[in-house]
């Protein structure tokens, strides 16, 4: 009997914390990693190898990359063991966002200071091979600057089209306020001169400072940013959720909300902060960060979800905002993830006195906390007495990387369990054409259809794009790894997704 006890205790101890939410303590140091690397960690992105792109922040002229595998071995295949350090020259250098294009090549964005000009700050934007190598077909030096002015220039975020065009937004300082700025760039590195005026714009969105933090791309090529943005409450002093939406060649979209433009003022006479913003499948828009609210007079992460139209979506805890409290102070939320089921992840910092822990949240597609995750849809975390949490990204097998800093210098990872990939980002495909057959699968060298695919893109889980085609009978995948794909149909105005699993 005290043995059948003791099995069923240890039985309901691992299932209570591999639950989604809790520390996954298989990883690294019991769900924790630290590598002193001269910097924190800034941006992670993990590839379709499952390897982790850690982009860094230090005070200095350059920007490092790290590449670990999913166990925290340097990858000596990237760089130099595993580190790259690409120099920019000037006074200073700052990476803000990174993402990994579907060949593997990697985008980093942040801004460039020259150390001949006061305050003058520009767009930076540079491409590394897979390899860690700069990527001279971009730009033919791998790097490139862009200005909107003579001052603050700053990048923020970025996002990849399906064409291979990079859009990147922040803000320019016009010389009494500062804007929303966004530039595309074409594969080769040049700006496309096919978007706005030069390949750039400006966007003032409520006549005070505006500054995007977040982009993303709808399935329909229209893409949205979300900002502070200062002016639209009680007093212009103070920010608020500003999202502006954009036709692909950079024109506002005047289905939304009248004018492309909207603000959503959670917090009246207190500061609201963005961070990250999606596109459902349905053309609704989230944006995650957190509001400082009057009630409690500290941060709490937020989630907005608005209509494609641009009016708050009611379905979405009954006003169209959600805002929760995870530690006794400031909560600032620092990256949100839609994930496949359409539940929300958000994950940031949590004030704990004078310590400072991990906080994640899982908020269901109808606006409430998902209490299958953590401690009632809430997760707070600890290390030493110092985590700060900068991004996240969400392996393969849904579990989820969070990447900041322990101390000053170190760049500091943990995983946590979780159960649902990332979404494709893709419309909701139906099963109108459910009768067209691919095979083998499971698969091995190469994907075969009953019927010709008139389109088809083939997905990692994680969401990037793997391949596409048109006209096909059969896709090559003997190159990609073992695991499991998304394959995404469309024939005519039908469109399936299959699950493929590669052998």
């Amino acid at each position: 009997m005290k043995q059948i006890f003791t099995f069923l205790s240890t039985l309901i101890f691992a299932l209570g914390f591999s639950q989604d939410g809790f520390l996954d303590t298989t990883y690294g140091n019991s769900g924790f990693y630290v590598h002193n690397s001269g910097a924190y960690g800034k941006s992670i992105e993990i590839d379709a190898n499952q390897k982790m792109v850690i982009g860094t922040y230090s005070t200095n002229s350059s920007f490092k990359f790290y590449r670990f595998s999913s166990s925290n071995q340097l990858d000596t295949t990237f760089g130099i063991s595993g580190s790259t350090s690409i120099s920019l020259g000037g006074e200073n250098a700052v990476l803000n966002d990174m993402k990994i294009q579907p060949d593997g090549k990697i985008v980093a964005v942040g801004y460039w200071e020259d150390a001949g000009s006061a305050n003058r700050k520009d767009f930076i934007v540079i491409r590394l091979n897979a390899d860690g190598t700069l990527d001279t077909t971009f730009n033919s030096t791998g790097k490139l600057t862009v200005a909107f002015g003579s001052n603050e220039d700053i990048a923020n975020a970025v996002a990849i089209q399906t064409d291979g065009k990079i859009l990147v937004a922040g803000h320019s300082f016009t010389g009494s306020y500062r804007d929303v700025a966004i530039a595309r760039i074409n594969t080769d590195g040049t700006l496309d001169n096919t978007f706005g005026t030069n390949g750039k714009i400006t966007t003032d969105i409520a006549g005070n400072h505006d500054a995007a933090t977040c982009i993303a791309i709808n399935n329909d090529g229209k893409f949205a940013v979300g900002s502070y943005t200062y002016g639209a409450g009680s007093s212009n002093i103070f920010a608020d959720f500003g999202i502006a939406k954009y036709n692909s060649n950079g024109s506002l979209d005047t289905s939304f909300s009248s004018d492309g433009k909207h603000v959503v003022v959670i917090a009246p006479s207190f500061n609201d902060k963005p961070v990250a913003i999606a596109f459902q499948s349905n053309g609704k828009i989230l944006m995650g960060g957190s509001a400082l609210l009057s009630t409690s007079s500290r941060d709490d992460f937020a989630v907005v979800r608005l209509n494609a139209n641009g009016t708050l979506d009611t379905s979405f805890n009954s006003a169209g905002i959600f805002t929760t409290a995870i530690g006794s102070s400031d909560d600032t939320a620092y990256a949100m993830k839609l994930l496949s089921d359409g539940k929300i992840l958000l994950a940031g910092t949590i004030t704990s006195g004078s310590y400072s822990d991990i906080g994640l949240i899982r908020v269901t597609s109808n606006g409430y906390l998902d209490t299958t995750f953590g401690t009632n849809g809430k997760t707070q975390q600890g290390y030493g007495n110092l985590s700060v949490i900068q991004d996240m990204d969400i392996m393969s097998d849904g579990k989820i990387m969070v990447c900041g800093s322990a101390g000053t210098t170190n760049i500091f990872l943990a995983r946590f369990n979780g159960s649902t990939p990332l979404s494709l980002g893709t419309n909701d495909l139906t099963a109108d054409i459910k009768e067209l057959s691919v095979y083998p699968n499971p698969v091995k060298d190469v994907l075969y259809s009953d019927q010709k695919l008139e389109n088809f893109e083939l997905y990692s889980v994680s969401g990037s794009l793997i391949r596409s085609g048109k006209n096909e009978n059969s896709i090559s995948v003997h190159d990609l790894p073992k695991g499991m794909y998304m394959l995404k149909i469309k024939n005519k105005d039908k469109s399936i997704t299959k699950k493929i699993i590669k052998n």
